[in-house]
């Protein structure tokens, strides 16, 4: 009898028994973690397992059943690559439409469709797809993309190629540390186009200010047309959260900003119907930490 307990005892030890539902306000136990992303809701497992096999054990893998995993943008414990909306948490009511875009992600969230085309959250700092205007500009830390204007007067970006749609929606989150003196126009936007030989279609979505003007302007351009607004409160003075987002659908454009949940402004214009596949987050005199962006299309 005192054998077999032994031999349970021992067998134990190594077992990666889950122990129990968990949350992100209930944890595990020592030598557990909380896997969200299981099938039948959130379980704890054994931290130093690997079920999925891709090199990153439970401890530091967010997406416990698919490849990837190893950064969680939104700490939400959903990984970026097994996130249905990967810039915040899940939502009281999930995924109306069905087509595994959550909001605030989906721009269509009662149309079934859309997919994520990209997501970037510097976690692990900056691919080499990423070509900036001026290198000696732009740096990765801490999860976040800054570009510091203060010695370049000229507008600069750092742009990269995604799958295009002719459907796109592109956000971004930012914070804005300085408005810069190296030039009288200063502005944080988001930037596409079509970059085939052929191609014609660009927008510009974003903020921007004049030295010789007391009021922030939310703006959309785009290669037919351009629109503008004032912001209700000023955009580059605070150190609030931004996201600025831009969309594109058929021979339409639009952009919204919004400050820490509160809407700024929305505008929108005319664009040439296209595929947009190249991307850029773009600034002119000023210091901003990007976050993160996110291609939504169908």
């Amino acid at each position: 009898m005192r054998l077999l307990a032994l031999i349970l005892a021992v067998s134990g030890c190594g077992s990666s028994t889950l122990s129990g539902p968990c949350s992100l306000t209930s944890p595990c136990g020592d030598g557990e973690i909380c896997d969200f992303t299981a099938e039948g809701g959130p379980i704890c497992i054994s931290g130093d397992g690997d079920g999925d096999g891709d090199g990153l054990t439970n401890d530091k893998d967010f997406c416990q059943h698919a490849p990837g995993g190893a950064f969680d943008e939104d700490a939400d414990g959903f990984g970026d690559e097994c996130d249905s909306c990967p810039i915040a948490p899940p939502r009281d009511t999930k995924d109306a439409d069905g087509d595994a875009v959550e909001s605030p992600c989906d721009p269509s969230p009662s149309e079934t469709g859309d997919e994520i085309l990209f997501f970037d959250g510097f976690g692990a700092g900056l691919a080499a797809e990423w070509k900036p205007t001026t290198a000696a500009a732009w740096s990765v830390a801490n999860g976040e993309v800054t570009v510091n204007l203060a010695a370049v007067p000229d507008q600069d970006s750092l742009q990269r190629v995604v799958n295009g749609k002719s459907n796109v929606a592109i956000q971004i989150g930012y914070k804005v540390d300085r408005v810069e003196n190296s030039a009288t126009r200063h502005m944080v936007a988001v930037y596409a186009d079509d970059p085939r030989p052929a191609g014609t279609a660009q927008v510009t979505c974003g903020v921007s200010r004049a030295d010789t003007s007391a009021a922030d302007l939310v703006f959309v351009q785009t290669n037919a047309g351009a629109m503008s607004q004032p912001t209700i409160d000023p955009a580059l003075l605070t150190t609030k959260t931004y996201r600025t987002g831009a969309y594109m659908s058929g021979a339409r454009a639009g952009c919204s900003v919004i400050a820490s949940n509160a809407p700024l402004g929305t505008v929108q214009a005319t664009i040439t119907a296209d595929d947009l596949s190249s991307i850029a987050l773009t600034a002119q005199a000023v210091t901003v930490r990007f976050q993160y962006v996110i291609v939504v299309g169908h």
